[in-house]
């Protein structure tokens, strides 16, 4: 017994390097460059939409930074490859979300795909807004339209 449990010990450890180098390869860092600022008052948000998440309303992940020289560097770090969306929004009071005024979008927003939010447009949805996150895809950049 005592040898079949150290048999199986000597496997798992040869085996382990591996497992992590396999779950390493399958997440990166996630950068985006948002340019195209006003200003550089409050913080810029980034909030990033899986398929299953409701767009704009429950974001997977938001991430904060600040603004200098009208451009910002946001990182997504531990993200796992695959299909996303984002939404960015120039946080001018620095409250943490996006403001409404009569049901309108009160801060500047970015989006990916170059997606623009218009009155033909309709609601910014996943289908409009994915794009793909690999090991050869983790940087973005995106224009504020202020």
């Amino acid at each position: 017994m005592k040898k079949i449990i150290l048999i199986l010990s000597g496997i798992l450890l040869f085996l382990a390097p591996d497992i992590t180098a396999q779950s390493s390869k399958s997440m990166g860092f996630l950068t985006f460059k948002v340019s195209g600022f006003a200003d550089d008052e409050g913080q810029v948000l980034v909030q990033l939409f899986r398929k299953e998440d409701k767009v704009p309303a429950n974001p997977f992940r938001l991430v904060k930074a600040k603004i200098t020289n009208r451009e910002a560097i946001v990182v997504v770090d531990s993200l796992m490859y695959g299909e996303y969306g984002a939404m960015v929004v120039h946080d001018k009071n620095g409250n943490g979300h996006i403001d409404h005024r009569w049901g309108i979008p009160a801060e500047p927003l970015g989006y990916t795909n170059n997606w623009k939010l218009t009155l033909f447009s309709g609601m910014p949805s996943f289908e409009k807004l994915k794009f793909s996150f690999n090991e050869s895809t983790g940087q973005y950049s995106i224009k504020m339209k202020e």
